[in-house]
């Protein structure tokens, strides 16, 4: 009876923590929210709350693989063409499509990476891929953003602050 009541409380407690964490975690500035800016999002299970420009580049150019705590890290990219993709080349890599995808096409002919990072067509399937894989990682305009995912400082600014890297 005594070891029933301790389970029922432990799992209480790691409710409450678990919905307490996620609201902190999804808490985004109101200017993100209502902006253009390009959000990194990860899985609200993600330790990072932080990343460097430097750090972005290395996951685009897939030369990070790990998060911090080892968890492999996945990519998922919106289809050529796409703001959310095109703008975060653009201003991270200063590539093109064209010579992203031959970044891409000769690290796994060299056999650097089995594959490209994942393409999806929306917003939303890029979201719900990050919340289903505790190593995700993708780039969210503010505007498409779910409460269910963590906004990651870039060079300690969140989109919708002054100075901002994607824009």
């Amino acid at each position: 009876m005594k070891t029933t009541k301790i389970t029922a409380w432990l799992v209480l407690l790691a409710g409450f923590l678990t919905v307490a964490a996620i609201q902190q975690a999804a808490q985004a500035p109101v200017s993100f929210k209502s902006s253009d800016d390009i959000g990194v999002v990860v899985n609200i299970r993600n330790d990072a709350s932080e990343l460097s420009s430097a750090d972005l580049r290395g996951i685009l150019l897939g030369e990070r693989r790990f998060w911090k705590n080892r968890q492999p890290l996945q990519l998922v990219l919106r289809e050529p063409g796409t703001r959310e993709r095109d703008a975060v080349i653009k201003s991270l890599l200063q590539m093109n499509n064209t010579e992203y995808n031959e970044h891409w096409r000769d690290k796994i002919f060299r056999g650097e990476a089995s594959a490209a990072p994942l393409a999806v067509p929306s917003n939303g399937m890029a979201s719900q891929y990050v919340l289903d894989t505790p190593g995700g990682i993708t780039f969210v305009a503010g505007r498409n953003l779910r409460p269910d995912l963590k906004v990651l400082k870039i060079d300690g600014r969140l989109p919708g602050e002054s100075g901002y890297l994607l824009r």
